[in-house]
């Protein structure tokens, strides 16, 4: 099964599963995310948008969010919320965005980093898109732990590990990033890097 309708068949069911507490855990993503009003944020495996309220409380009417899923069913979920107009939704692979460059302040990968088949390429796309001094996030707001072992018993991501703080630091330096912090603790693990200026 490929991972396009390993997703579309969660979608229906996606949020009821979720952990109680995981909107005070995207908020505290949202608020590491550095995010400013007026900002424009790509939202990356949006799924069903479960992250959009935070951004949206942060950039205000005037920023925008272009939310992207590879599952049309993900998608599906998000639009029906029925966000305001400066939300956009695209189905589109984080490997070949077809959007301009530096066309964003923000590049938010929430729980997708490990579902990345070239990971390299994957943030070399995000550097293409965000403007210089932009930031981007890459997070697993219940923690590496417990997405690794949540992966390891489905079989479409049972090898999407999301990586150590080190081997993550160390990839996201060796591409070029810079202030790059990662925040490996048991039950939230949120990287950040930035585009030099």
């Amino acid at each position: 099964m490929s991972k396009q309708k390993f997703f579309d068949r969660l979608a229906a069911t996606w949020d009821a599963e979720e952990r109680p507490d995981i909107s005070e855990r995207l908020a505290r993503v949202a608020a590491l995310s550095c995010l400013r009003e007026g900002q424009s944020v790509l939202d990356v495996g949006t799924g069903t948008g479960v992250l959009i309220p935070h951004i949206l409380r942060a950039i205000g009417q005037r920023g925008i969010v272009v939310a992207i899923d590879i599952s049309r069913e993900m998608l599906r979920q998000a639009f029906q919320k029925g966000f305001p107009l400066n939300v956009y939704f695209l189905l589109a692979d984080m490997h070949r965005l077809g959007i301009r460059h530096e066309a964003f302040d923000r590049v938010l990968c929430n729980a997708v980093f490990p579902h990345f088949e070239h990971k390299e390429r994957a943030l070399r796309e995000a550097w293409r898109v965000l403007v210089p001094g932009g930031l981007l996030v890459i997070s697993h707001p219940i923690g590496r732990e417990a997405v690794n072992r949540l992966h390891a018993q489905c079989h479409p991501v049972a090898e999407d590990r999301v990586p150590t703080a080190a081997k993550m630091h160390e990839l996201l330096t060796r591409l070029g990033w810079v202030d790059v912090e990662v925040l490996d603790e048991p039950e939230f693990y949120l990287a950040r890097a930035w585009k030099r200026a």
